[in-house]
């Protein structure tokens, strides 16, 4: 993007500013604009293989990121499996973060999962323990949360002891109904209708008997629903408080003096549609623009043609994809420039 608007003004002055919202690629755009150290272990995946994953160690806060242990994009080219998924690994990286005391903050960011376990494969890795009725532990995905019986969070409470731990969502939608973690995303992560139906009814059942163990039950706020439910049951186990990614990235990079000094802003994107404007970084960036009086350029892959809705509010729209290919570097040069183009024109 910054070359194609070299190629459109060449006088321009051009800063560069990674952007991310909790999903994919948090940590990355963190350490660029931030810096910091970032740290590797292994864990399980979403499916239990091995995987390396990392998290951020900034000065006053540790940056723990789900699509890095057990996100969706690390099953690229596998069979997904929407009932066996889970989140063990994410528990994984946040129990040795902890565990090392060197961080009083901890932002745990839950976009891009692959899951709909409601986070309790994270919680068991913490040491939480789901019991079915014989008192057996109760095996890793949302496809047997309906097995749990009980719930015994006593192992956590000094765990907590002096820590703020804050979970950094993309997406605003509650954990289960129309709009919750099953029917809107499960669907992404492989699921049928007849799992789908099964993911929202054992969700259902996990947060009563979550929220029976911790006293916090409401499952109905905004954001619960992120990363198949696992915002609210981290919420719920640790008493963290949920945020939203982009605002959590965009007060670790200063976002707000850097674009109060720009004349225009360009933004990318995979897909413009609906979801854009629901917690996702580019919707988050245009209600900056807008009440900067700023101009936003969009140069998305793709733009959904069933929702224009999510397309007010841009200067202009130059979708960088042709023919439902992938988009080049090339492809993303070139619709900068005419983006830019179209607008001084």
């Amino acid at each position: 993007m910054a070359e194609g608007a070299r190629h459109a003004h060449p006088e321009a002055v051009i800063e560069i500013i990674p952007l991310a919202d909790g999903g994919d690629g948090t940590i990355e755009a963190l350490y660029a604009g931030a810096g910091g150290k970032v740290e590797e272990m292994y864990v399980k995946g979403a499916l239990g293989e091995p995987e390396t994953a990392v998290w951020l160690s900034l000065p006053e806060v540790a940056v723990v990121e789900l699509a890095s242990a057990c996100g969706i994009a690390k099953l690229t080219g596998r069979t997904l499996k929407p009932l066996e998924a889970h989140t063990y690994g994410l528990g994984q990286v946040i129990n040795s973060v902890v565990g090392m005391r060197r961080h009083r903050r901890i932002v745990i960011a839950v976009g891009g999962s692959a899951s709909t376990d409601g986070g309790a494969g994270a919680l068991t890795a913490c040491g939480v323990k789901f019991l079915n009725a014989n008192g057996n532990e109760v095996p890793p995905g949302g496809g047997y949360l309906d097995q749990i019986a009980t719930c015994d969070v006593s192992s956590i409470k000094d765990w907590m002891r002096d820590l703020q731990m804050e979970i950094a969502t993309d997406v605003y939608n509650p954990l289960t109904g129309p709009y919750g973690a099953a029917r809107v995303f499960a669907p992404q992560k492989g699921a049928i209708e007849s799992d789908i139906e099964k993911l929202e009814c054992n969700l259902v059942h996990y947060a009563r008997v979550l929220g029976h163990a911790t006293g916090r039950a409401d499952y109905k706020f905004p954001g619960s629903g992120a990363a198949g439910g696992t915002a609210f049951g981290l919420a719920s186990a640790f008493d963290a408080k949920v945020v939203s990614g982009f605002a959590f990235v965009k007060e670790v990079l200063n976002l707000d003096s850097k674009l109060e000094k720009a004349d225009l802003i360009i933004t990318g994107e995979g897909k413009l549609d609906g979801q854009t404007i629901s917690g996702k970084a580019i919707g988050e960036l245009l209600k900056m623009a807008k009440s900067m009086r700023r101009d936003l350029i969009a140069v998305p892959a793709v733009v959904s043609k069933d929702e224009p809705g999510a397309l007010i509010g841009f200067k202009a729209i130059v979708p960088s994809a042709q023919d439902d290919a992938l988009a080049s570097f090339d492809d993303i040069a070139r619709a900068t420039t005419e983006a830019i183009r179209k607008i001084r024109t």
